[in-house]
Parts: structure tokens; sequence; C-alpha cells
């Protein structure tokens, strides 16, 4: 892969890794970090994305696993259909059935944002079906973003309401100097409820990009590559609103559109650079 772009493009907010020592523990410096983020659980999404020439190029084929830092074992695998479209669902890894729990749509033009579809537990449904049928029983989910130039994408479920933002300099710098960072808010909560108070919420994960946690053969000056994923899910821990195993599936689902949509853009700033 090649990594000759004049910008770097994980400062600007994007890129993540996976590497796991051979005892099975995260790496040490994940228990040194000075952020106040205290995270419940911690997965390692292995999103390749777009180096230069890739972009130029065209779309590349991935489905992206996603592991679990503390076992090292598959926890879900969103899979691509085509590779003409960015529409995807995520499946548990363990699950031989691949049963899809969420299904991400992307529509084609400007001014037409994804669509996430949360599907229920005894979904009876394949990934074909939930990605393209028309008549799905689920709940539906529009990806806004916060204004026309903004890339911080809203996401309004039954779970809470949330953001996707990417993080400054100094929140870089706090989250294991962090070449990339996204934070996820939930933006329906006082900071009364507890967890680390971000800029318009309570923060419910964060996605760290950098020499440590990026996904292995990526580099910096990448887009759409995949990272270390930390969630805190204690506002679940009760029960009551939604099972945790629901919420981490849609955390996940979500940072995977938004790297997706970062590849997106990456790709058409690449493209327009040469044009």
């Amino acid at each position: 892969m090649s990594s000759a772009s004049s910008v770097a493009w994980e400062s600007d907010g994007p890129p993540p890794p996976y590497q796991e020592k051979a005892d099975g523990h995260a790496p040490s410096r994940s228990s040194a970090s000075p952020s106040a983020f205290a995270p419940t659980c911690q997965l390692q999404i292995e999103a390749i994305g777009y180096d230069f020439d890739q972009a130029l190029i065209g779309k590349t084929f991935e489905n992206i696993p996603v592991h679990r830092v503390d076992t090292g074992e598959l926890e879900y695998l969103s899979l691509r259909l085509k590779k003409s479209s960015n529409s995807c669902a995520l499946v548990r890894g363990s699950d031989p059935d691949r049963t899809p729990l969420i299904a991400t749509l992307y529509c084609w033009g400007p001014g037409r944002p994804p669509k996430m579809r949360i599907l229920p537990r005894a979904t009876s449904l394949t990934v074909e079906e939930a990605i393209h049928s028309d008549h799905v029983e689920c709940e539906l989910v529009d990806v806004r973003s916060r204004s026309l130039f903004s890339r911080t994408q809203r996401f309004d479920t039954s779970f809470g309401k949330f953001e996707w933002r990417y993080g400054g300099g100094s929140e870089r710098a706090e989250a294991y100097d962090a070449a990339s960072l996204l934070v996820m808010e939930r933006i329906d909560l006082s900071s009364s409820a507890g967890g680390m108070k971000g800029k318009r919420g309570i923060r419910v994960a964060q996605l760290v990009r950098n020499d440590e946690f990026r996904t292995p053969g990526t580099t910096r000056y990448m887009g759409g590559n995949g990272g270390r994923l930390m969630m805190d899910l204690s506002s679940w821990s009760d029960g009551k609103s939604a099972a945790i195993r629901d919420v981490e599936a849609f955390v996940v689902a979500s940072c995977i559109c938004m790297l997706k949509r970062e590849g997106d853009r990456f790709q058409d700033n690449q493209i327009a650079a040469v044009s």
C-alpha cells in the first residue's frame, strides 16, 4: 500500500489497528492512558480502507471483521454483497447462519444519507433480504449530518440519541496520542447521568487510530481504515431499556458506517486532486 500522500489524513480526522500480545491481552499502553474515559469493553475493527492508489482505482470489496480484544475472538463480521455498493449487514462471528443484526443501506446520489435497519432478535431474514427487501420489520434509523459541511453524524434510536464526531487535538492527545479519534456521544442524557462529559453529551465510545491500534498494514495517510473501538456501556447495565449486546452491535455498525463515509470522502478528495 502506498502512503505517498501530501496530507496526513488521520490528523484531519480518520484511520486505527489490532495488535494483540501472545497472551491475548491488550497492549500495555491501553491501561496507561490519561483519558478520563473508562471503557467497559474494547473491540478491534479490522478495516483496510483506502490509500492514494486504491482511491484512484476504485472501490475495494471488503468484509470487515471485528475482534474482541480480551479474548481475540471474532465477535462481529460486516458483510458486503456487492463491490459497487457500501450497503452491508452486521452478523455475529459465532453465528454459522449469519443472521443479520443490523443492515446499513447506502443510496446513490447527493442528499441521500444512509439508513440503518435494526432488526428484531427473532428475525429470519438473510443478509441479502435485510439489505435489499422493501418489506422488512425493523427499527429504521436515518443517518443525518449536523450540517451540510459537517462530518458529524446523528443517529436517533430507541437506545438513545447519538452523535459520532471527530475529536480535536487535545482530545487526540488524551486518547493514546491518537493520530485520529472518532467520538460517539449520547446527546439525550445530562451530565448527571454519569460517564465522561464531552462537547455535546456523554461519551459512549471512541475509535482510536495510532501506530499501536491502527489496522495492521494501514497507515495514517489512509481513509476509512480501522482501529481500537472502546465503549462505555454502563448506562445500559440495568437491562431495563435495552440489552447491552444490542447496544454494542449498534455502536459497532454505526462506527463502521462512519468509516465507510470517511473512505468515500477520501476517495473523492484524491480523485479531485488529480483531475
